[in-house]
C-alpha cells in the first residue's frame, strides 16, 4: 500500500541550525500518526515540508506517492488539495457566520460545482461537528468549544484525505482540549482522514495516535504505538515523558 505521507531522509537547515538530519517516515492511509518534541525540535518545519510551504535541502517528501519537489504546477496544486490544515489558532473570519467560515474555502478552491452542493456539503459537516443550530451565528457569540468545533469544521468542508495539525490544543484549559480531541476523533471515524498531529499533550497523544513518534537533535528517535512508546526505554522519551508529568504535576 502506498503511503499517504512519507519522508525519505529529509534534511532542513536554516543558516546554521540543522533542524532535521535524516527524517525517515512514512503515514498509512487513515493513520493517526502524533509528531511529538520539545519546542524548537522541527515538528512546524515537518508540517510546513508536507504542505509543500518548504523544500528540504536534501532527501524526499511524498504525498500518495508523488515528489513535491518533481511535482508540476498542476499536479501539486492537485496535491495540496488532498490536505486540510488545522491551525493553532483557529484562524477564523469573525465578521463570517459559522455557515460562511465553513464555505469560505469551498469557494476559494472551487471544489464543488454549485453553489446548492456547497450549501449541502456546509450543513453536512456543521452536522458532523454539532453546530447545525450555529449556523447563522457569527464566531464572536460561540463559546470556545463551539469555535474550535468550527474551526476544525472548516478544514473538514474540504474533505481531505490528509489532515496536518498543528497543536491545536496548545494554551488550552481541559474543557477545550477534551474539544479538540472530540472533534480530531470525527475527523479519524467519520472522515477516515490521514492525520499527522502535532501536539505535546500527552493525554491527546496517547488517547488518538495510533503511532506516536519523538523529533529529539534532528531525528525520529523513536515511532511506536502507544503502549511501546510508553513503555520506550530511549533515553530521550523517557526525559521527554518525565519532564512533561512533572510539569503537569502528575
Amino acid at each position: 500500500m502506498t503511503p499517504a505521507i512519507e519522508l525519505r531522509d529529509v534534511h532542513k537547515a536554516f543558516g546554521d541550525n540543522r533542524v532535521l538530519q535524516g527524517v525517515s517516515l512514512a503515514v498509512a492511509p487513515g493513520e493517526t500518526f502524533v509528531l511529538l518534541g520539545r519546542s524548537g525540535s522541527g515538528k512546524t518545519v515537518v508540517l510546513k515540508l508536507i504542505e509543500g510551504l518548504l523544500q528540504p535541502d536534501a532527501g524526499q517528501v511524498l504525498l500518495e506517492g508523488h515528489d513535491l519537489a518533481t511535482a508540476k504546477a498542476k499536479e501539486l496544486l492537485e496535491l495540496r488539495g488532498l490536505l486540510g490544515i488545522q491551525f493553532q489558532s483557529g484562524a477564523l473570519f469573525d465578521s463570517m457566520t459559522v455557515f460562511e467560515n465553513v464555505a469560505f474555502p469551498l469557494r476559494e478552491r472551487h471544489l464543488l460545482p454549485s453553489a446548492k452542493a456547497i450549501d449541502a456539503r456546509v450543513r453536512e459537516t456543521l452536522e458532523l461537528v454539532g453546530l447545525t443550530d450555529a449556523a447563522e451565528v457569527l464566531p464572536g457569540a460561540l463559546s470556545g468549544g463551539m469555535r474550535t468545533r468550527l474551526a476544525f469544521a472548516r478544514a473538514y468542508g474540504v474533505r481531505p484525505r490528509i489532515l496536518l495539525c498543528d497543536d491545536p490544543t496548545a494554551g488550552l484549559d481541559p474543557l477545550l482540549t477534551e474539544a479538540v480531541d472530540e472533534a480530531l476523533a470525527v475527523g479519524k471515524r467519520s472522515l477516515g482522514a490521514t492525520i499527522v498531529l502535532v501536539t505535546n499533550s500527552l493525554p491527546t497523544a496517547f488517547q488518538l495516535g495510533d503511532r506516536l513518534g519523538l523529533l529529539h537533535d534532528g531525528r525520529l528517535v523513536e515511532v511506536a504505538g502507544p503502549l511501546a512508546f510508553r513503555a520506550s526505554e530511549h533515553p530521550a522519551v523517557k526525559a521527554f515523558l518525565h519532564d512533561w508529568l512533572e510539569r503537569h504535576g502528575v
